[in-house]
């Protein structure tokens, strides 16, 4: 099990449902034994974790791969069947009575174990899903509604990072949940400035399609009363206020990832890189392009596997295995299943 510690730098707004026009956050309901009551609490579930985890891991995973075949004159061609799976882990789905043999499925495992984020997050391809090796838990803020209930995590913790877990025991759930007021302008007059040198454009009328707004016929009579309700209420109508719950910059979240199925060294290297990646990415939840969602890193079990590049199990075994790789990366998935394949790829 390796233990992370989170602090939003940012609002989280980790959206479920729409009320109105006001998206509430990600609630779950906990049980409190010693009050005999359930309250709700504000979580990010490991499906929001793991999302961003796959895509940054492929990333990493393609950065490292391009260095090392760059390092061997070598070029790298991705199918973007291939590059599409790793990032969506792919759909389920039946394709009639095609069978899956004992050696379609050799010749599958084959392919994958040189695509460490196939390997390690799992997919689904045609009639077949390969399991995660890895678990990601609920994240939990630290406050005095859910102390217990993640104590054990927090004993394992506290004592290596500079955080005041005795303090934020006495922070109340219900404070650290607000809501904000926002505004969805109309930008088509944005497309009267745009003047550069040999571009023309064109279609302007055709704009309204693209803001979801549906160009109608009207009569005379439509026209005049539409007229007569003022500029006011035509720019309230394209200037859109909504509002978005969301827990507050500074809230503490802990939470662990652990190993399903035992990660080899090249794979526990690429998932440390990865997990300390997210911190520089755009963040976790809804509303990430608004200034929403990025955290820092408090404290992470996995930091003891990042190695220098001198002694490090992913280089090594990418080295090793670049040919392999290449090819797969080049390669359609829905041709992996086919028992008719060489065992190489």
């Amino acid at each position: 099990m390796y233990v992370l510690v989170l602090r939003n730098r940012e609002p989280v707004s980790y959206g479920e449902e729409s009320v109105g026009i006001k998206t509430m956050i990600k609630r779950i309901s906990i049980l409190l034994p010693e009050r005999g009551d359930i309250v709700q609490v504000p979580i990010i579930l490991g499906n929001g974790i793991r999302g961003v985890l796959r895509d940054i891991m492929t990333y990493v995973f393609l950065e490292k791969v391009a260095e090392k075949a760059e390092s061997k004159n070598k070029s790298v061609n991705v199918d973007a069947r291939a590059l599409l799976l790793m990032l969506t882990g792919g759909v389920l789905r039946r394709r009639g009575d095609e069978q899956v043999t004992a050696r379609s499925i050799d010749n599958l495992r084959k392919r994958i174990e040189v695509l460490l984020p196939l390997s390690i997050m799992g997919f689904a391809l045609s009639n077949v899903m390969i399991p995660s090796k890895i678990k990601i838990s609920v994240f939990y803020p630290v406050c005095s509604e859910t102390y217990q209930l993640i104590q054990d995590l927090i004993d394992k913790v506290k004592d290596k990072i500079e955080v005041n877990f005795d303090s934020l025991k006495q922070v109340s759930v219900k404070n650290l949940i607000e809501e904000i007021q926002m505004m969805h302008k109309d930008d088509v007059s944005k497309l009267a400035s745009i003047t550069l040198p040999n571009l023309k454009l064109t279609n302007i009328s055709e704009s309204d399609s693209i803001r979801g707004r549906q160009v109608q016929e009207t009569t005379e009579q439509e026209e005049e009363s539409r007229a007569s309700q003022g500029q006011e209420r035509v720019r309230a109508r394209l200037q859109a206020i909504f509002q978005r719950e969301y827990v507050l910059p500074g809230t503490v979240f802990i939470g662990f990832i652990s190993e399903i199925i035992p990660l080899n060294d090249a794979e526990k290297e690429l998932l440390a890189l990865s997990v300390k990646r997210i911190e520089e990415s755009s963040g976790v939840g809804g509303a990430v392009a608004r200034g929403f969602g990025s955290f820092s890193i408090e404290y992470s079990d996995l930091d003891n596997l990042v190695t220098s590049s001198n002694e490090s199990k992913l280089d090594k075994f990418i080295e090793e295995k670049l040919c392999d790789i290449l090819n797969a990366l080049n390669s359609n998935p829905e041709d992996w299943l086919m028992s008719s394949q060489t065992s190489n790829p």
